[in-house]
């Protein structure tokens, strides 16, 4: 709906899913150009030439982030929107009620409690993307923005919640569904056409597509330039599409060639694998899966900048064990992968997706010889900006093509969320591991000489690959190793204890230790960092990069929120994994160790005793570069020596690893590595 004369009298009401809206110029508006916004309880300023769209009146209308409008009610399941828009987002608000609210797997949701003020600081992830909770008003506000938080965080701060609003409780998602689908796991390939739209399309109308010639589909997951909504798109979703035989190919939008620095190019590539795989594993989508980035057509000059960006983009999912993929039109970033296909010096990604609109449904493209990637390494985007009709549902599409042949496998499927401890009361650290394409929780009995033995033992059955951050200590000072884990799906940190005997409590004697929000944390660890003779809890927050400490009670919880401790100031976020190992140079301290995402380096943080670590200009160097190919490790002092150890999972493309063993030298370092497993990690 185009609004105009803004500056009329208050008459712009709209009834929208039984709350009331008004746009109406806001009473500093004369000297600021700002209309005034009202949804139910909550109220905001916003510009002056914004549109508003009501969602109730206008079910259809694709909820677009690349133009400044405030979209009133929920985002249609079956909007209509241009094909493949890919655009810089821009500063964009969806106000609806908590009421019929789908939830949001793709984007973080910050709670802002009633009476509160909507924060100044926003997560400034790679999404752009963040979703308010009002509880004061039932509203949640979902906002775009562009390469800066700081226009979006000015509007929020006219944000009021009304004093008639009840406060509302934000409801808890439902549970996604993390279970390996056929589409999703590793080992699946694809022959035959596909087709991709802006939206991922309602369970409904796939329903209706399953008399079209198509069986694959590529729905957007994310990224700074994925500028359409995405309200069906969750884990539920993809296993259900998934369930009925649909091939999932997932697109990640990520920055285009005029965005991308010549300085950090590569590490720019970087940083969007890591947002595509979280975004990908959060839906369900497992080690092996190809994740495409969309790279548009580009001018020359841009050249160097595009290679250096997709090479990083390629070494990056290969480290985290995805297949990497490449999107992008035949005559530029088509073309120009093509010239560097034998560097030695580039990565070059799995799969090639060509944008070539010549009409034929084949992959064949002149701007690739026949020998590059030729063994089923090719999509063919054939025709675009079509629209089609299937029992009655009519959607705008892309056409494409689809030869991609199965991941190689090695073994059992690939294992995540390593950590250690002693689970079967024998004094040996055991390690335990999520079976990516079961979720089941597996423990790996330890021989107290740095290796493992067999068979391994079975102590979580099903759905831990809904499960983050495992980590392990005695939280309940009984003597006996604990699980601690974040649900992906209500961000509720719970605790799983551990009977000393090989088992731990079962989902629904598990105790929650932490509400909602802990899925804002990454990379928890654990280990006794105040020297109390209790274990306690450390982790990321990933909107800040603060490393936080929550200091263990010794009877099953942990500091509250409010009393944690800040231990590290900015640039965790850089931080690829971190684990307690123990004491890594004796001298009877618990000590961290972390990777660099940048530098692939290995950093030893040591332990004071005091609830502090060592800051970032102490910090010491134990692995140089290659780390960042280490998938996943766990530590322990895996040989009863008193020393601090890890055990390691080596990325292997197209495979699952090899696991290996670091003993720890008792002075901070770590010895040569020793295999001992050939693979299936």
């Amino acid at each position: 709906m185009k609004i105009r004369h803004l500056r009329r009298s208050a008459s712009a009401f709209i009834a929208a899913i039984g709350l009331t809206a008004m746009f109406q110029p806001s009473a500093a508006s004369a000297a600021e150009s700002r209309n005034h916004v009202e949804y139910g309880g909550l109220s905001i300023d916003v510009p002056a030439g914004w549109r508003l769209v009501d969602l109730e009146k206008e079910p259809n209308a694709c909820v677009r982030l690349d133009q400044h409008t405030v979209y009133l009610g929920h985002p249609g399941a079956r909007q209509s929107c241009p094909t493949h828009l890919i655009a810089a987002k821009t500063e964009a608000i969806v106000l609806e009620p908590f009421t019929g609210a789908a939830p949001r797997e793709d984007v973080p949701t910050v709670n802002v409690p009633a009476g509160s003020s909507a924060p100044r600081a926003l997560p400034a992830g790679d999404s752009r993307e963040v979703r308010l909770a009002f509880e004061g008003a039932g509203v949640y506000a979902t906002v775009s923005y562009g390469s800066s938080t700081a226009a979006i965080a000015e509007i929020l701060g006219s944000a009021i919640t009304g004093s008639t609003a009840e406060p509302q409780t934000v409801p808890t998602p439902r549970a996604p569904t993390f279970s390996a689908a056929p589409s999703a796991t590793p080992s699946t390939g694809y022959i035959g056409k596909a087709f991709d739209a802006c939206t991922a399309p309602s369970s409904g109308a796939m329903a209706d597509w399953a008399s079209s010639p198509y069986r694959g589909v590529g729905i957007y997951i994310g990224g700074p330039s994925r500028a359409c909504s995405q309200p069906n798109l969750t884990a539920s979703w993809v296993a259900e599409q998934s369930g009925r035989g649909w091939h999932l190919l997932p697109i990640y939008a990520g920055l285009q060639a005029g965005s991308i620095s010549s300085s950090s190019a590569t590490s720019q590539g970087r940083a969007a694998a890591d947002a595509a795989v979280d975004l990908a594993q959060a839906l369900g989508f497992v080690p092996g899966t190809v994740l495409y980035i969309d790279m548009e057509a580009y001018s020359s000059g841009y050249r160097t900048n595009v290679l250096n960006y997709l090479s990083g983009w390629s070494a990056r999912m290969h480290e985290l064990r995805y297949r990497s993929g490449v999107y992008s039109s035949s005559a530029s970033g088509i073309k120009d992968l093509a010239s560097v296909y034998s560097s030695t010096t580039l990565v070059r990604p799995d799969v090639v997706w060509v944008g070539n609109w010549n009409g034929v449904a084949n992959t064949a493209d002149v701007n690739i010889p026949a020998g590059y990637w030729a063994n089923h390494q090719r999509v063919h985007q054939y025709s675009g900006n079509v629209t089609e009709s299937y029992s009655g549902t009519t959607i705008n599409i892309d056409r494409n093509y689809v030869d991609v042949g199965a991941a190689a496998t090695t073994g059992d499927p690939g294992m995540t969320n390593l950590t250690a401890g002693d689970f079967s009361g024998d004094g040996k650290k055991d390690l335990v591991a999520v079976q990516v394409a079961t979720g089941n929780l597996w423990l790996y009995p330890g021989t107290g000489t740095g290796n493992l033995s067999s068979p391994p033992l079975l102590i979580g059955r099903g759905g831990w690959n809904g499960m983050a951050n495992l980590a392990v200590g005695d939280f309940n000072s009984d003597g006996r190793d604990d699980i601690v884990a974040t649900e992906k799906s209500t961000g509720k940190l719970y605790l799983y204890k551990g009977h000393g005997n090989g088992t731990i409590d079962s989902g629904p004697s598990r105790t929650e230790i932490g509400s909602g929000g802990w899925n804002g944390m990454s990379n928890i660890f654990v280990g006794d960092f105040t020297g109390d003779g209790r274990d306690d809890l450390g982790g990321v927050e990933k909107s800040t990069g603060k490393l936080y400490l929550y200091r263990g009670r010794g009877n099953g919880t942990i500091d509250g929120g409010s009393s944690r401790t800040e231990i590290g100031s900015y640039g965790w976020n850089g931080m690829d994994k971190i684990v307690s190992p123990g004491d890594m140079n004796r001298d009877g301290r618990d000590d961290i160790v972390a990777t660099e995402k940048s530098t692939g380096k290995l950093y030893l943080y040591k332990g004071h005793g005091n609830g502090t670590i060592d800051s970032g200009p102490s910090r010491t160097e134990i692995g140089s570069r290659g780390w960042n190919g280490i998938s996943d490790y766990a530590g322990a002092d895996f040989t009863g020596d008193g020393t601090g150890d890890l055990m390691a999972v080596k990325s292997e493309p197209g495979a699952t690893g090899k696991l290996y063993f670091y003993k720890g030298t008792g002075n901070g370092g770590l010895n040569a590595r020793v295999e001992i497993s050939s693979g299936g990690w």
